[in-house]
């Protein structure tokens, strides 16, 4: 008897995430890059040359990676087991909060002439909404990349504030590469097939 069979955790024959789209790795993975997509290509223009270019290559590179990982790399992926019940309403509950945060966020900054600083508020924002994913859906990476965007929105909007709307954009580019870099380890260090 294969005592393997016994084990709480049902890994999945090594296929490619291209064959498992449905499994909440890999589309929380592809809703992550889309996300860190954005952060790249909508604040990048506001940096000084040359920048704007090299944020490309960094977001094309990771973005390559990611997709490698995540779609196409053969590995072996633990059966999805059901959410909790609550799981639902703690993701409805953290997508509102940050929507909440983001137009709170956007009203203090503008009322203080700063508007400006609305990239790390996004940043900061969208990391905060992270945190709670990682006990909710027994995703550990979440605790990570909550607190690491967060951080960088924090940081960009100290920074902004003190030099200017670049660095509040710079920071959310950078809390977008960090959140492909995030995707594609996460995927990258999945098991594969032995």
């Amino acid at each position: 008897m294969d005592t393997e069979t016994h084990t709480t955790e049902r890994l999945s024959a090594a296929r490619t995430g291209l064959t498992r789209l449905g499994h909440p790795a890999v589309t929380g993975s592809i809703i992550g890059a889309a996300g860190a997509t954005a952060f790249v290509l909508v604040n990048r223009s506001e940096l000084a040359a040359p920048w704007p270019l090299l944020a490309l290559i960094a977001w094309a590179v990771l973005l390559a990676a990611a997709a490698w990982a995540v779609l196409l790399r053969p590995r072996r992926l633990a059966d999805p087991t059901p959410p909790q019940p609550r799981a639902l309403a703690v993701y409805v509950g953290c997508v509102v909060g940050m929507l909440v945060l983001i137009a709170g966020g956007h009203a203090v900054v503008r009322s203080l002439d700063h508007p400006g600083l609305q990239p790390a508020v996004v940043a900061l924002a969208v990391g905060l909404h992270f945190v709670p994913f990682a006990a909710t859906f027994e995703a550990p990476i979440f605790t990570r990349l909550g607190w690491s965007v967060a951080a960088l929105g924090v940081i960009g909007l100290g920074w902004g504030w003190a030099s200017g709307p670049a660095a509040a954009a710079a920071a959310a580019v950078f809390a977008g590469l960090v959140m492909l870099a995030y995707i594609a380890h996460a995927a990258w260090s999945d098991r594969v097939a032995d």
